[in-house]
C-alpha cells in the first residue's frame, strides 16, 4: 500500500443496474477516471457475484465498489473530483487504515485477487461515545477476529471525517480477505472448526451487538483489484 493519507469511497450505481451489468464495466470505469491524478495506489473491492442464498452473513445484494487511494492532499482532492461524475451516489471518506493482518501482494496489477474478501460497513452502537467504540474495536474484536476467522488479510479503516457532502455516517470500513472462498461461506471453516463453530459465533454475535448498531451493518461478498495509479505512456 501506500505511503500517503488515504481515502475511500463507497459507489452505489443507479437504480435497476444489475450486478452483472455493474461488474462488466465499473473498473474501466474507474480505472480510467483516476489514472494521472497522483495516487501512489489505488484499490477497488466490487461486488461481481451473487452471495450464498442461505448464510450465517446477513449479505447484502445490491451492487457497489469500494474505491481505496493513498496519496497526499492534492491526490487525493483531484481523485475525489474525477470520481464525483460516477452514475450513481458516491460516499467519500478519509480514513485513519490499520493491518492487523497484511498480506504480500503476488499477483500482478489489474487481475483479480486470488481467494476470497468480505467487505463490512458499519456504525457504532449510539449508546457507545467514540472512545468506547474505539476501544471494543481495537481492544476486543480484532483479537477476537483474529483468534476466530482464518484471516489472510485483514484491513481496518476507522472513518475520520467525509469528504464528500452528503456522504453516508459510517464509522468503520472493513475488509477481510481469505485464501480460499470455503474458508469464507462455510460457517464451520469462518468460525474455527466443526466444534467450536457455534459457540464461537456466539461469541462473535454478542460483542458485535455490544459494539456496533446491528441494523445498518452491510455486508458484501467483494473481488479485489489493483488498478493502475499512472496515466498510460504515449512512447
Amino acid at each position: 500500500m501506500g505511503a500517503g493519507l488515504k481515502a475511500m469511497f463507497v459507489w452505489r450505481p443507479e437504480a435497476g443496474v444489475t450486478l452483472e451489468r455493474f461488474a462488466a464495466g465499473a473498473r474501466d470505469e474507474v480505472g480510467s477516471r483516476l489514472a494521472g491524478r497522483g495516487a501512489e495506489d489505488v484499490v477497488l473491492h466490487l461486488t461481481e457475484r451473487e452471495p450464498p442464498r442461505l448464510s450465517v452473513l446477513p449479505w447484502r445484494r445490491s451492487p457497489l465498489a469500494l474505491i481505496s487511494v493513498h496519496g497526499g492532499e492534492a491526490a487525493l482532492a483531484a481523485c475525489a473530483e474525477a470520481l464525483r461524475a460516477l452514475p450513481g451516489a458516491l460516499h467519500g471518506y478519509r480514513v485513519e487504515e490499520a493491518l492487523p493482518v497484511a498480506r504480500t501482494r503476488t499477483w500482478p496489477a489489474g487481475t483479480r485477487a486470488p481467494g476470497a474478501c468480505l467487505l463490512t460497513l458499519f456504525r457504532k452502537n449510539p449508546k457507545l461515545d467514540r472512545e468506547a467504540f474505539f476501544r471494543e474495536w481495537y481492544g476486543t474484536h480484532t483479537p477476537l477476529s483474529l483468534e476466530i476467522h482464518p484471516l489472510w488479510g485483514y484491513t481496518r479503516n476507522a472513518v475520520q471525517a467525509p469528504l464528500l457532502p452528503g456522504s453516508e455516517p459510517w464509522d468503520g470500513i472493513v475488509t477481510e480477505d481469505f485464501r480460499a472462498k470455503e474458508d469464507l461461506l462455510d460457517p464451520r471453516r469462518l468460525f474455527g472448526g466443526a466444534l467450536r463453530c457455534v459457540p464461537n459465533m456466539a461469541r462473535v454475535g454478542l460483542h458485535v451487538s455490544k459494539f456496533l448498531e446491528l441494523s445498518t451493518l452491510e455486508n458484501y461478498l467483494v473481488e479485489e483489484y489493483v488498478l493502475p495509479s499512472r496515466a498510460p505512456s504515449l512512447l
